[in-house]
């Protein structure tokens, strides 16, 4: 019975040792697999590149009110601007980027954070137009009132003083071309 002992201790300790190497094999696997995926999804993420060569046309792009960063995303990537959805919602973050509804001018041959950075400047300059044409549309609001002078008629673009000034300014305008005009042909 010795020999027996001796041949199941031998076989228990090639099995375990198999069973190591096993799982060893498969950490190993496991892990360099894992680091690969990390890796190309961090480039994936990071990684800055265009969807087309330099010169690409120019396209419309619309953001809707209310739109979210996720939702620009997708749009974004339906229609070939961008490959990686996950990446410009990051990259998003990252720039801290505020986007806002209107209508953009974007090419494929932009990269990710070109796209981010123009929205976010263009989308600040609509935000300002919307601010201005706000402040404005309350005063054109008050000025749409027709004013007329003491013989009825209409005035345009100010007060009756400001607008005699201007047709001074241009009937002094038109009389020194006419003089320059006239010397001009007394001295031919």
């Amino acid at each position: 019975m010795g020999h027996r002992d001796t041949l199941e201790r031998v076989t228990s300790f090639v099995v375990g040792l198999a069973w190591r190497v096993i799982l060893i094999a498969l950490l190993v696997y496991g892990l360099t697999n894992g680091i690969r995926m990390a890796y190309s999804y961090g480039h994936g993420l990071m990684y800055d590149h265009a969807m087309a060569v330099d010169g690409a046309p120019e396209e419309e792009f619309v953001i809707s009110e209310g739109q979210s960063s996720e939702e620009i995303a997708e749009a974004l990537l339906k229609k070939k601007f961008i490959d990686n959805a996950d990446a410009f919602k990051v990259q998003s973050l990252l720039y801290e980027a505020k986007y806002v509804p209107g209508t953009y001018s974007i090419s494929r041959s932009m990269t990710t954070s070109e796209i981010i950075r123009h929205l976010t400047q263009e989308g600040a300059k609509y935000q300002e137009l919307q601010d201005k044409n706000l402040m404005d549309l309350e005063a054109t609001t008050a000025a749409e009132e027709i004013e007329t002078d003491a013989n009825g008629v209409e005035v345009i673009g100010g007060s009756d003083d400001e607008n005699m000034i201007a047709q001074d300014a241009a009937n002094a305008a038109f009389e020194s071309q006419l003089a320059e005009s006239a010397a001009a042909a007394a001295g031919q």
